[in-house]
């Protein structure tokens, strides 16, 4: 079933009762698994089915809801971008923090507003580049600033930057990992050429730092860490170019344990992890080229499989559910392999857009209610039944390309187009 939504202003007077959903509450939801546990989620998302859709600035920042809240950030102006509050009931704005920016150079599908915050009972954060300045802030849930670190670690741009900010035990971690130059070419300007890549680890209540790890500078990652917990504590699980994925210590940014069999490629989507198994894609271009099934214990990483015969993500992050490992590629290309061996389930399958074309897929897929929605650099979202045989259980085109990967509460899927923010009710429940 194909279903059009274009350029609809829709305001249902559905309603849904919601608690607040602790567990997405950053970049691709728990951990960043991309997964939830709600239920009656549509394929296809008729009239009936949307809550609403309201116009946001543009920006690439997910949408993280947050009991009757939903938060994101926009670029709002020539030099300024802002943290956003919404309304869950109806998308109304509830209050907006707006700060100005230097702009710098970026890619032209990448924007200054692509880093997603992370939320918790007590704060917001944000992370993000002014200039060359990495920076990071965070706020209360009215809105208000509660502290604001600039100069935090330098950062040379070659496409932007958008990695996300995760808190775990506290620990608020800052990438600021960086290229001077590229095959050749200068990235950096003369003075900038000495300048050190760093991971830098904030206290989550005050800003102020707790350590500070300096790592061989790498082909600029865009991957959101993971949370690993292990008996001795928990660590943040990072992937680049250079250093290969490393466990770092949450509490102090000791290197607990690295691998990197001579890595080429960019670290841009996320890692997943079950148990202490975990898994990755490095990539460049249009798709990953390298990735990694590792399971980690205390003697350290062990290679457990190399996917060689899917297409590789390079942007899109992987998603487990269960005991499959399903694939997106930046072509468009779907498939799904068996976790933890890689072993294939079935043939790539090619997902086509509502006009029945190809198209870019830079979005994450998501899963809830036995379905993976896909999201489109031409609008369309890609419902794919989750399972041992390849099923598009429909095609819903909304209003304009997306990028940003969606976000799944208690009773909602919100999805973010360059133009607009929709919710899409599930069945059976009430609007906040």
């Amino acid at each position: 079933m194909r279903t059009s939504l274009l350029l609809l202003a829709l305001a249902s007077a559905t309603s849904f009762a919601t608690a607040a959903n602790t567990d997405w509450n950053r970049f691709r939801g728990p951990n960043g698994s991309g997964t939830a546990a709600t239920t009656g989620l549509p394929a296809t998302f008729e009239k009936a089915q949307i809550g609403w859709m309201v116009s946001v600035p543009f920006g690439w920042s997910s949408p993280v809801p947050w009991g009757d809240k939903v938060i994101l950030t926009a670029e709002t102006a020539a030099d300024k971008r802002a943290v956003l509050c919404l309304s869950a009931a109806d998308g109304s704005k509830v209050w907006e923090y707006e700060v100005p920016f230097k702009e710098h150079r970026q890619h032209k599908f990448n924007s200054f507003a692509s880093s997603t915050p992370f939320v918790d009972a007590d704060r917001i954060y944000i992370t993000w580049t002014s200039g060359t300045d990495v920076q990071a802030l965070a706020l209360n849930h009215d809105g208000k600033l509660l502290w604001h670190r600039e100069g935090i670690a330098n950062y040379v741009h070659e496409h932007g930057s958008g990695v996300s900010p995760v808190v775990a035990d506290g620990v608020l971690i800052v990438r600021a990992e960086f290229a001077t130059e590229k095959k050749g070419t200068a990235l950096a300007e003369p003075e900038q050429m000495d300048w050190k890549s760093q991971i830098v680890g904030l206290d989550a209540a005050t800003g102020k730092d707790l350590w500070r790890r300096e790592v061989p500078n790498t082909f600029n990652p865009y991957s959101t860490p993971t949370v690993r917990q292990t008996a001795a504590g928990a660590e943040f699980l990072v992937a680049n170019t250079t250093s290969g994925f490393m466990g770092l210590d949450v509490k102090t940014g000791k290197i607990n344990w690295q691998h990197n069999p001579g890595y080429q490629q960019r670290s841009v989507g996320g890692i997943v992890l079950e148990g202490d198994t975990l898994f990755a894609c490095l990539g460049s271009g249009g798709g990953g080229k390298e990735s990694a099934i590792l399971k980690v214990s205390a003697s350290g990483p062990e290679e457990v499989a190399v996917i060689k015969d899917a297409p590789l993500p390079y942007v899109p992050s992987p998603l487990l559910v269960g005991d499959r490992l399903y694939l997106l590629n930046d072509g468009g290309i779907f498939t799904a392999v068996k976790w933890p061996s890689g072993e294939p389930v079935y043939e790539p399958q090619r997902l086509s857009s509502a006009k029945g074309r190809s198209t870019k897929y830079f979005s994450s897929p998501v899963a809830a209610d036995g379905k993976i929605f896909c999201c489109s650099q031409t609008g369309d979202v890609v419902t794919v039944k989750q399972g041992d045989a390849f099923e598009v259980l429909g095609v819903t085109e909304l209003d304009a390309p997306i990028n940003a990967s969606p976000a799944i509460s208690d009773d909602a899927l919100y999805i973010r187009t360059e133009k607009s923010l929709y919710r899409i009710n599930a069945s059976g429940g009430k609007l906040p």
